[in-house]
């Protein structure tokens, strides 16, 4: 979801008349906290989680860490709601048969290079997973769902926004109080410059709680373009636009043109039209154009999804293996518990 101005300000009229909501809201989350029963999974889960409501950059990072974990024979496979997607699962999503439509997009891009299983009951997709012999689950959010136990928690922040204004939901961004969550965070994950005001209190609590902080950055993967070709039109439908066309500039594109759309927004076909009809060559995200891919052969989305081209990203983590070194280890530490027995 885009982030509402009012969230970047304690003082915004907007966010102080919503703050009674958000005592009702954070009553409601205590009470859920309270009465479900964390079920223990048998199967190892990294939770790839945030700590406010909007993008933070959590499928770069789920990417990450299905790369390093194929890389190490672990067999991973990552456990997603399905968002916006019409199947509820539990199932595998295979990218030559399945829409955006049917398992939502980001489940949809993650499936073109990793194992990936949608459902609202995540035990449900971690069963299946388990029993198609997958090793390690990485579950695509959650972090503030209580009904799972989680092995290792990997909390990610965007440092150009980090957590606003401080607040719950709906007067603020955050989805769970911050003493509650840091409690059960085990990594924290910063993308980009910490430049927030809001990072230095946040890495200092991580601090003194004792839990590591990790730095990344989320960098195109494909070559700069060449000078006649760098004056393009982006369009995208994601919780922060201004970072693609940010990620456009800074690899050296021109962007004469931008447009823009609510996030997982479904485009339409008089919207595909009118993209069609720039002057300019069209570039979009990968999750953009998961959402475009299956339409009907011949249709404006599906002329759109061919004449576009994407800009591909990866994460980068300096410190990359020790954090991987810190999941090894807590994984190794829990499934040593009895109440973590494999299936």
């Amino acid at each position: 979801m885009a982030e509402p101005v009012f969230w970047k300000s304690k003082a915004h009229p907007v966010s102080l008349a919503l703050l009674p909501i958000s005592y009702l809201y954070a009553s409601l989350e205590a009470l859920n906290r309270k009465f479900t029963h964390a079920q223990h999974p048998g199967k190892p889960v990294i939770c790839v989680g945030n700590l406010t409501a909007g993008g933070a950059g959590k499928t770069p990072s789920v990417q990450w860490l299905t790369q390093w974990l194929a890389q190490e024979n672990k067999a991973p496979a990552v456990l997603s709601r399905g968002f916006g997607g019409s199947l509820k699962g539990p199932i595998q999503v295979d990218p030559a048969q399945h829409t955006a439509a049917q398992v939502g997009d980001e489940p949809r891009m993650l499936a073109e290079t990793c194992a990936v299983y949608i459902c609202p009951d995540r035990h449900q997709s971690l069963r299946l997973a388990a029993q198609n012999g997958h090793e390690v689950m990485v579950k695509d959010d959650g972090f503030q769902n209580p009904s799972m136990a989680h092995h290792f928690n990997l909390i990610v922040v965007d440092g150009a926004t980090g957590i606003g204004n401080g607040r719950l939901l709906p007067a603020g961004p955050l989805r769970q109080p911050l003493s509650i969550a840091l409690k059960k965070l085990d990594a924290l994950l910063v993308l980009g410059e910490p430049s927030h005001a809001s990072l230095a209190p946040l890495l200092k609590s991580v601090e003194a709680m004792g839990k590591p902080i990790f730095a990344g950055e989320i960098k195109p993967q494909s070559p700069k373009p060449k000078k006649s070709e760098a004056r393009v039109h982006g369009f995208c439908g994601i919780a922060k636009p201004e970072k693609f066309f940010a990620s456009l500039k800074g690899h050296g594109y021109e962007v004469a043109q931008t447009s823009r759309f609510g996030d997982h927004h479904v485009f339409t076909e008089a919207e595909a039209e009118r993209l069609l009809a720039s002057e300019l060559p069209l570039i979009t995200t990968q999750k953009d154009m998961a959402r475009l891919q299956g339409a009907a052969e011949g249709s404006p989305r599906a002329r759109l999804a061919k004449a576009a081209s994407t800009l591909p990203i990866a994460l980068h983590i300096g410190e990359g293996k020790a954090l991987q070194k810190t999941i090894e280890a807590a994984l190794e530490q829990k499934q040593a518990n009895q109440l973590y027995k494999s299936y």
